[in-house]
């Protein structure tokens, strides 16, 4: 009998996503951080944050992990990698 390890690390970018992609770039930068709505459109310049969100999302359902979200203030929100 073998046993499963408790602990599953987080997938590659690449093993998701196409290198280079908008999603790809936003999910390399979750898995160093925390990072802003604001942040996502003014430095990364992906402006449909919130659709990479979820197509990251729908990625990261089969490994048992998440994005959650935060608000920081009106109109300003926190994303980060949970699970």
């Amino acid at each position: 009998m073998t046993q499963q390890p408790l602990f599953h690390p987080r997938p590659a970018p690449a093993k998701l996503f196409t290198p280079g992609t908008q999603s790809y770039q936003l999910y390399e930068r979750l898995l160093a951080g925390e990072v802003t709505n604001s942040e996502i459109v003014r430095q990364m310049n992906i402006l449909n944050g919130t659709g990479r969100i979820s197509d990251i999302r729908a990625k990261l359902k089969p490994y048992l992990m998440d994005i959650e979200a935060s608000r920081i203030d009106k109109g300003l929100f926190s994303y980060k990698l949970k699970g």
